[in-house]
């Protein structure tokens, strides 16, 4: 299960894709709960235990190998 959690009254709300891909990531938003604004960090519960998801950026030869695909013309 992954989630947010606001860091000033611990509310729990559902993660949802664009909080996954990393796009809103370390981004804030303003909790319903407590009103007080707070980093987005999405957080997994392996084991029992939470733990922050990190999103990891793609190598330097993937990014190359992407615009090559993207930018290859088909004649």
């Amino acid at each position: 299960m992954k989630y947010i959690e606001c860091n000033h009254c611990q509310k729990r709300y559902p993660s949802n894709r664009k909080f996954e891909e990393g796009a809103l990531q370390k981004k804030s938003v303003r909790c319903s709960s407590c009103k007080k604004p707070f980093q987005i960090v999405v957080y997994e519960v392996k084991d029992g235990k939470s733990q922050p998801v990190e999103k990891k950026a793609p190598r330097d030869d993937e990014k190359f190998l992407n615009t090559m695909i993207r930018n290859a013309r088909i004649d």
